[in-house]
């Protein structure tokens, strides 16, 4: 009877420290550090760019912005690209590398096309290093838009140092 109430004791010790040791920062945070989470969305905007080829540019960002409502600890960044060289012929096979591209990155990909006669095409994902992100493939321009994933940091004094 001692040695089961012993193993018990020991077990429900162990699955304890383990629930504890786990998951996110004591104080409610990510775990993740704003510079990696900005890093990560830059070069995943940043290869969806060069995989299709082309003159891009920054539109905006990468931007810190705080992640939902009234939170105040915790950020995320924003970053677009624009293509200012006019993209040729039909957007399906560019449509198809991003879609590839994003899920060997372990995004879930979903496509998007607008209503009407002629429509917009693009794909939209989130998961893996991202919230989300968007590829619109305009008959006049491509554009790329990523979010990251939150991060612990006060989105004011980050914005400081931008």
């Amino acid at each position: 009877m001692r040695t089961r109430v012993i193993c018990a004791v020991a077990t429900g010790a162990a699955v304890t420290l383990l629930l504890t040791s786990c998951g996110s920062s004591g104080s409610g945070g990510t775990g993740r550090q704003p510079s990696t989470v900005e890093k990560s969305i830059v070069d995943l905007v940043e290869r969806s760019t060069a995989a299709l080829g082309g003159k891009w540019e920054v539109y905006s960002g990468p931007s810190v912005e705080a992640c939902g409502d009234g939170a105040s600890d915790s950020a995320r960044y924003v970053y677009i690209m624009d293509r200012v060289d006019r993209p040729g012929g039909d957007p399906t096979a560019d449509l198809d590398e991003i879609k590839a591209l994003w899920k060997g990155d372990g995004i879930e990909v979903s496509d998007y096309e607008s209503g009407g006669a002629d429509p917009l095409l693009g794909v939209r994902g989130s998961g893996g290093p991202t919230t989300s992100i968007g590829f619109d493939a305009f008959p006049k321009g491509y554009s790329i838009t990523g979010v990251s994933q939150c991060a612990d940091g006060n989105v004011s004094e980050l914005r400081k140092s931008e």
